[in-house]
């Protein structure tokens, strides 16, 4: 089975794809998004084209419907077909070809699609739906929440092997490969399950990155409060406290930066090298010329 689900965030405006099968690397061609554009599930047999064509034509202007259709149209192949777009308006458009594996579906609701094929449950888009809509916070949470239930009601026919999430911004000034989120379990025994706890590794090290950035940027106070935030995440790690002792340090703070050092340090030594090398290399952000 392939399920998946394309949305845009009601709030924030951000778009996204999230999917799990039960064939190696999903990631690879049936999840696309670009930034204020929109986003694009392509499966069952899958065109991996119908992505970035989808995206072409909605940066041109045209309506989800009128873009899907058109491109249907010109498909031999359209009926073993599984399509679904959203755009930055949370406008959508769906397509589930009458030789797709059963049980296959989808679901259209305020601003996403779910969909599913060689599914072992008749409905389960409708759950990917329901649960999309009850659960709350970020657009990979609200996705991932929606895979994981569908999972659970409906099985892999096939066993489970990948999933992946990608989640776009909603300014069309950032480039299109500039992602908010890209994450994939290209081979896994619960693949759903490790996109789950990737997501929120990937929370701490975009607070991690945030920190790095503030230090640079001179911003002290702002760097500590971030890598502390960082360090002390439930998937917090030696790196995040690396960083955190940096902030410290720039900030004039030597004794608090030494006793985090010594701690990592005492679990694995090659912290207490990496920071003797990291030392020189900040003095460019907070030495006077």
């Amino acid at each position: 089975m392939t399920l998946s689900m394309i949305a845009r965030h009601p709030d924030s405006g951000h778009l996204g794809a999230a999917v799990h099968t039960g064939y190696l690397a999903v990631g690879q061609k049936v999840p696309w998004v670009e930034p204020g554009i929109g986003a694009v599930v392509t499966q069952a047999i899958t065109e991996a084209s119908y992505g970035p064509r989808l995206l072409d034509l909605l940066r041109a202007g045209d309506h989800p419907e009128e873009a899907l259709a058109g491109l249907l149209a010109e498909d031999p192949l359209r009926e073993s077909r599984q399509v679904a777009v959203v755009d930055s308006a949370g406008r959508v458009a769906a397509h589930t070809g009458r030789d797709c594996v059963q049980a296959a579906g989808h679901a259209v609701g305020d601003g996403y699609v779910a969909l599913a094929n060689m599914a072992e449950s008749v409905g389960v888009w409708s759950v990917m739906g329901d649960a999309f809509g009850r659960a709350g916070g970020t657009l990979s949470k609200m996705l991932w929440s929606a895979l994981a239930e569908g999972h659970a009601a409906g099985g892999d026919l096939r066993g489970s092997s990948s999933a992946a999430i990608l989640i776009a911004g909603r300014d069309t000034s950032i480039s299109a490969w500039d992602r908010l989120v890209d994450l994939r379990v290209d081979d896994h025994a619960e693949p759903v399950t490790e996109l789950g706890r990737l997501i929120d590794l990937d929370t701490m090290y975009t607070l991690m990155g945030r920190g790095i950035n503030a230090i640079y940027e001179g911003h002290q106070a702002e760097a500590i409060s971030i890598l502390q935030s960082a360090s002390q995440h439930a998937l917090g790690n030696d790196q995040a406290r690396l960083w955190e002792a940096a902030a410290h340090l720039v900030a004039g703070e030597m004794d608090h930066a030494e006793t985090i050092i010594r701690g990592i340090a005492l679990r694995d030594p090659r912290w207490r090298v990496l920071w003797d090398r990291l030392g020189p290399a900040l003095r460019g952000p907070y030495d006077s010329p």
